[in-house]
């Protein structure tokens, strides 16, 4: 606690300042200052709030970007609802497996393997290939390798400062009725001193739902099936009205008065030159400011029973946004296609509703893994090519990426028993599933005399043995 000396009549000492006495709850502490006498009418900006009013106005209100690359990448920076949707997407492409017994011969098999395990970090490619699929539609890698040691490296190049051509040059038209149909050249910084040309069979160019895709690149170039479609596309507005609404809450509560202090005539009731008493309040006043500014967030002050504050009650004066606010989240978890409880935004709802959004994630969620899928064969297919090591797509080892929603040992065992009760499984199968060693011949034949019906218990007198009189 903060004890303020007792204010009584000003002295000549009082005006040059008072030591006083800072004292907390628990641990007695004392240490001595000056408090310098300043204008009680001080308006102060709260800490921080300069900062994010920045950056999320600079999103709301700059329509400046090179392309839309570089918005997509402020909306995932400032937008926790959208980061957590792409981290959790982002991670399904940690878990995969590659069946080598795919691959035709020793020698594919051998150099696939060491491309996968010893030259690149293959894990991350796949990470961040799923990401920028999320955020932009499209992952664009330069390759690296010799024919030595085929692919060596393969560099993630920055989306937004990526142009694409065909074989006319800079100078052509690029509109809507001349589009650039087929990629020839990528260019990377196009336009500065760093500019570099990359041949179009050097480049592994992830894409989603570009076929009738219309993209204007930096360059004011028109592409038709060239780029990807962002799955952020949709989203430009809802962002940026959402950051509009939390910027107009944050503004209205902090101009709004939350506490006033009040001064009873007690304070004064003592002087009676009218002057006197005005600097006496101006006096206290200044002391009670400077008392407060000065507390730690385990201290509380102590002022004389003439001192008065009172805290406003804000709840019903400041429009609630919550539900708007609610809306454009929702809005986010509808466009990326991922349930609202897995970008950590819980909001208890029903078990059928959350089943039927984990589906059309699941769904949404493969069709990436399955492009991706597609570029990785490609780069392996590049990595033998270089190598000179003759091959057809076939005879490459294919990738597949585990199961977003594993099955339980307990869901297992359901299923088998089900199977195998109903007559649909043999005894064999039915171990199979629940991953035990099958019995030989003797498992081949399903169980006979089944019943054809699950769950129900036994009706009256229905058990073998069991008689009326019983």
């Amino acid at each position: 606690m903060v004890r303020l000396p007792f204010i009584g009549k000003k002295t000549k000492k009082e005006e040059k300042g008072l030591p006083f006495i800072t004292q907390t709850v628990g641990k007695p502490h004392t240490s001595r200052g000056r408090v310098q006498p300043r204008h009680p009418l001080v308006v102060r900006a709260a800490a921080g709030l300069p900062d994010i009013f920045t950056d999320t106005t600079n999103l709301r209100d700059n329509t400046n970007y090179n392309n839309d690359f570089e918005l997509y990448d402020k909306m995932l920076e400032l937008d926790p609802e959208l980061n957590g949707a792409v981290r959790a997407v982002s991670l399904t492409g940690n878990k995969y497996t590659i069946d080598w017994r795919g691959a035709k011969n020793a020698t594919i098999r051998e150099s696939i393997r060491m491309l996968v395990e010893d030259t690149l970090d293959f894990d991350d490619i796949l990470i961040n290939g799923m990401r920028n699929l999320m955020v932009y539609g499209n992952d664009v890698g330069k390759l690296v390798g010799s024919s030595r040691e085929g692919v060596t490296d393969l560099q993630s190049l920055p989306i937004a400062y990526i142009t694409i051509r065909d074989e006319r040059g800079k100078t052509s038209t690029f509109d809507k009725p001349n589009p650039i149909i087929t990629p020839e050249t990528y260019t990377l910084y196009e336009g500065e001193t760093t500019e570099t040309e990359i041949p179009a069979e050097e480049i592994l160019h992830v894409r989603i739902d570009y076929r009738s895709n219309w993209f204007n690149d930096s360059q004011n170039r028109w592409s038709y099936g060239v780029w990807g479609a962002s799955r952020f596309s949709s989203l430009k507005q809802p962002i940026r009205a959402k950051y509009n609404t939390i910027n107009n809450r944050i503004s209205l509560e902090e101009s709004m008065t939350k506490q006033f202090i009040t001064i009873d005539s007690k304070a004064i009731e003592h002087i009676q030159d009218p002057d006197e008493q005005r600097e006496r309040l101006i006096y206290i006043m200044d002391q009670v400011v400077t008392t407060l500014e000065a507390l730690r967030g385990d201290q509380v002050p102590i002022f004389p029973d003439y001192v008065q504050i009172h805290h406003t009650d804000t709840r019903n004066t400041i429009p609630d946004n919550t539900g708007f606010l609610d809306m454009v989240n929702g809005d986010i978890a509808a466009v990326l296609q991922v349930p609202r409880v897995a970008a950590g935004q819980e909001r208890g709802s029903t078990f059928a509703a959350t089943y039927n959004a984990n589906i059309w994630a699941i769904s949404a969620i493969q069709r990436l893994q399955s492009v991706l899928r597609q570029s990785v064969m490609r780069l392996f297919s590049k990595h033998l090519e270089l190598l000179g090591i003759e091959h057809q797509m076939k005879d490459i080892p294919s990738l597949t990426f585990d199961s977003i929603e594993d099955e339980t040992p307990l869901h297992r065992m359901q299923r088998a028993s089900m199977g195998y009760d109903n007559g649909l499984l043999t005894l064999n199968q039915a171990m199979d599933i629940v991953v035990l060693p099958t019995i030989g011949r003797k498992g081949d034949e399903r169980k006979e005399g089944s019943s054809g019906s699950t769950g129900e218990l036994p009706r009256e007198h229905s058990q073998p043995g069991v008689t009326d009189e019983q």
